[in-house]
């Protein structure tokens, strides 16, 4: 069962996304923490666009230096042509920013961002993927870190969180001594939105839910 976050113990308003990204012997690795499905973005796709959703929702997607789109670059190779659409776009819950900065402003064919590896935490041999701004003299300053983290509850409302930047080892939580706070909360930039629920030394940037309620 995913794992979900509750204000005030009674409303859902985040849930752990089932999407990590990591890199591995210089291998863009994009995971499904549930199927454990992997899918590799090719050195040529390491670039980043927005683009704006027909819902009014605004993603992060995959493309080359020309902005054209991964999935719907490769959809004839067929080592990509099955892949699911799941994996076409980064969700903003999926990427820890140092630095608030408007997507809107950022709509546009061509890339505003490229992936890089990042450092490696001791106990793990996942490297993680910093993003960093696009600029004519090529690397900007960082703008984010994409996350690769998952969490699951049991039939007993327990949270088993994974944080594969760090370890591959499970750690277990009682949602009663799980304190969840929200922070930069801004209604007119909704790029801003994010949450921190701490627990010990540990952060956790779940995906947003329920923003109608705040």
């Amino acid at each position: 069962m995913n794992a979900n976050f509750k204000l005030n113990k009674a409303i859902n308003i985040a849930t752990l996304p089932k999407i990590g990204y990591h890199m591995f012997n210089d291998e863009f690795v994009v995971r499904n923490q549930i199927t454990k499905e992997e899918v590799e973005i090719p050195r040529d796709f390491r670039y980043l666009k927005v683009i704006k959703l027909n819902d009014g929702d605004y993603k992060l997607t995959f493309c080359n230096i020309l902005g054209n789109e991964f999935l719907e670059h490769k959809k004839y190779d067929p080592q990509y042509s099955v892949v699911s659409d799941e994996y076409k776009f980064v969700n903003l819950g999926s990427v820890k920013k140092p630095h608030n900065f408007n997507l809107k402003e950022c709509v546009g064919h061509t890339p505003k961002f490229f992936a890089a590896e990042g450092s490696v935490e001791p106990g793990s041999q996942n490297h993680v993927i910093d993003l960093f701004g696009l600029v004519k003299s090529g690397k900007g300053r960082k703008v984010g870190t994409l996350i690769d983290e998952f969490g699951c509850s049991d039939n007993q409302n327990k949270l088993h969180y994974y944080n594969y930047h760090k370890s591959a080892e499970v750690n277990t939580y009682d949602p009663e001594n799980f304190g969840v706070k929200m922070i930069n909360l801004d209604v007119s930039r909704i790029d801003k939105f994010y949450l921190i629920a701490e627990q010990g030394n540990i952060i956790i940037h779940p995906i947003l839910e329920n923003l109608d309620i705040l």
